[in-house]
């Protein structure tokens, strides 16, 4: 070894001089700049975990909005569904009234009418039971050949009336 010591020129001093000085800037290194490099990567560390789970909670948070809103979307569109049935409900219920109210308006329409019509049908079924009693009256004077005075005249169209009336014409 001594051979390998002159050789190199190795100085027992010096080496350890070396591994002291080696020693302390492995101190100095380890105290002033490994401590505090290690102290702000765990900083770091603890910052970046609190980024993520800051961005997971907000991660929650955004997905209970979006349920939020996905549930407001169902009640708007049911709220709108009964908006619309209940419109439509208003819509058939106006219709049906307004039905009604045609058929009332053409069942009275109707009514008058026929009330007209009956009326008219007597006037006229009077008129002519006056006149074919006239004609009764005309036809026995051209039978018999003579005059009839004004009150035989008078009790045959009212016996001619008489009969028509039992046959109810119609």
């Amino acid at each position: 070894m001594d051979e390998l010591i002159k050789t190199f020129h190795i100085d027992w001093r010096l080496l350890i001089a070396q591994a002291v000085n080696f020693g302390i800037v492995i101190f100095v290194l380890g105290v002033y700049g490994l401590k505090p490099l290690v102290r702000k990567m765990q900083q770091r560390e603890e910052k970046i975990q609190k980024g993520v789970e800051n961005a997971e909670k907000i991660q929650e948070k955004m997905q209970a909005l979006e349920e939020e809103r996905q549930e407001e979307i169902k009640k708007g569109r049911n709220k709108a569904q009964e908006i619309i049935t209940q419109a439509e409900e208003k819509a058939e219920k106006l219709r049906q009234e307004k039905i009604t109210k045609v058929r009332t308006e053409a069942e009275r329409v109707i009514a008058e009418s026929r009330a007209q019509i009956r009326s008219e049908r007597q006037l006229m079924v009077g008129e002519v039971k006056q006149e074919l009693g006239g004609l009764v009256a005309l036809a026995l004077n051209k039978i018999t050949g003579q005059t009839i005075d004004k009150e035989t005249h008078q009790n045959i169209i009212k016996n001619t009336i008489k009969d028509l009336q039992k046959t109810k014409i119609k």
